[in-house]
C-alpha cells in the first residue's frame, strides 16, 4: 500500500492539506474535440506552410484496401458525402441502379446541375458588368 495516499477517514481526522489546483480552462475549451488531447503523446507540429488544403481525390487516393477497387471503394464512400437534399435524393434512387461512379456523378450533375442552370450561370458570369461608383462586391 502507498503510504502517501491517505484514506478518507485519515484525511478527515488530518485535514485536507495542500487543495488541488483547479483547471482555469472554460467549458468551451474543455470541450473542443482533440487528437492530442492535453498532454497526450503527440508533440504539436510546426507547419511552415500558410495556405494548404487536402483535395478530395487525395483522400480517396490515401485508402487502399486489398481486393477493393477504386472504382468500388468512389462509390461506397458517396453517400458519406452528401447532407440535406442530396441525402433524400440518394436515398429514394432505385435499389442496385448504380453500377459506376461516372453514371453516380452523371445523375448528380444532371439533378443539381442541369444545362439550363449552368447556361443560366455562365451567362451571368460572361456579361457581367460593374458601375463605376459600384464596388466589386456590390456588383
Amino acid at each position: 500500500s502507498d503510504p502517501t495516499l491517505l484514506k478518507n477517514s485519515e484525511m478527515a481526522a488530518e485535514g485536507p492539506g495542500d487543495l488541488p489546483v483547479p483547471n482555469l480552462r472554460t467549458m468551451k475549451e474543455l470541450c473542443q474535440p482533440s487528437l492530442n488531447a492535453q498532454g497526450g503523446p503527440i508533440a504539436p507540429i510546426a507547419i511552415q506552410a500558410t495556405n494548404f488544403g487536402l483535395k478530395n481525390g487525395m483522400i480517396q487516393q490515401s485508402i487502399k484496401v486489398n481486393g477493393v477497387t477504386d472504382e468500388a471503394l468512389r462509390l461506397y464512400l458517396i453517400p458519406h458525402s452528401l447532407t440535406h437534399h442530396a441525402t433524400s435524393w440518394f436515398d429514394r434512387l432505385p435499389r442496385n441502379s448504380i453500377n459506376t461512379f461516372e453514371q453516380m456523378a452523371k445523375m448528380f450533375l444532371r439533378k443539381y446541375f442541369p444545362p439550363s442552370m449552368v447556361m443560366k450561370l455562365r451567362n451571368e458570369i460572361t456579361n457581367f458588368h460593374q458601375r463605376h461608383d459600384e464596388s466589386l462586391f456590390k456588383a
